[in-house]
């Protein structure tokens, strides 16, 4: 009894020193970097179109289509009469036709901001919202917008935000495929370390066995050690990803465009972030001990 009290009240082991295992670390901390990145990006993208979908909900865009050598000002009667219908109709809360300004701000980032707009034949807008409690049937819209215009084309935005939304899915899936096979990978460093120290310290692995240490404390031991390991290289992974997320950051807040979302990571999405290093430390926990546990069973 005094013998194995005082086997569990110190380590036996001197695993730290195992100059096998010293690059493990470094290389967990490695898995857990991508890991962070792969993880950012998908938070980001499924966040992005979130608040796309939530801005563009209940509302449709109906473009009025320029007719050859047509006039400005008979392409603004035209869109004038199509908003006062449209405000008529059930189901539509309010129409607005977006004045030229509000145009020339959503197409400067890809044409710049001395684009000569009043030269190019674009066509008008009308920001339509729909009563949320009777939307109309698209169909019957795109009926009545015919009927009164037939250069008038309805867009619901629904097309657009099908393929955004299974891009960002096809994405997901990617992400989590690449965040299981660094646990993968994970694991088999921990499972490779471990079996390294095992092979180092057989001899005292035996004489432990010989004064009464059960294999759950051999195998607590490299536990302990696994555990340090995975905590150490997933904060390192995190201190990268972090320090990578936040120049990206500022590099695309310096950007003059619209084009590109700034980098900026909510509270919840830091959450899972820093979780990474807490699910690796325990990932390799519980790898060590299978490790270990199978390992001793073999050698008795």
């Amino acid at each position: 009894g005094r013998n194995a009290r005082v086997i569990r009240g110190r380590s036996d082991l001197p695993l730290s020193r195992d100059p096998s295992v010293r690059l493990v670390p470094w290389i967990i901390g490695l898995m857990t970097f991508l890991a962070c990145l792969m993880l950012a990006g998908s938070l980001l993208l499924a966040d992005l179109l979130a608040q796309w979908t939530a801005e563009l909900s209940g509302t449709v865009t109906v473009q009025v289509m320029p007719r050859d050598g047509e006039s400005p000002e008979s392409l603004s009667g035209r869109t004038d009469k199509l908003v006062r219908l449209l405000e008529r109709s059930d189901g539509i809360e309010a129409a607005r036709a977006l004045p030229q300004a509000e145009i020339a701000d959503l197409l400067e980032p890809w044409l710049g901001a001395e684009a000569p707009l009043e030269e190019l034949p674009l066509p008008r807008l009308i920001d339509v919202r729909l009563d949320g409690e009777a939307t109309p049937s698209m169909e019957a819209l795109r009926t009545l917008l015919a009927n009164a215009d037939p250069s008038a084309v309805l867009d619901d935005h629904g097309v657009w935000k099908e393929q955004l939304a299974g891009l960002v899915g096809a994405l997901e899936a990617v992400t989590a495929l690449m965040v299981g096979l660094m646990a993968l990978a994970t694991v088999g460093i921990v499972v490779f370390a471990t079996r390294s120290g095992m092979a180092a310290h057989r001899d005292v692995i035996e004489v432990l066995h010989l004064i009464g240490a059960q294999d759950s404390y051999i195998a607590r031991q490299f536990q302990k050690h696994a555990l340090s390991q995975g905590l150490r290289g997933g904060l390192i992974g995190l201190a990268l990803g972090a320090a990578t997320l936040w120049a990206l950051g500022r590099a695309t807040a310096s950007l003059d465009t619209g084009m590109l979302p700034p980098v900026a990571l909510l509270p919840g999405h830091w959450a899972v972030l820093a979780a990474i290093p807490v699910a690796t430390a325990l990932i390799a926990n519980w790898t060590a001990r299978r490790t270990v546990m199978r390992s001793l069973r073999r050698m008795v």
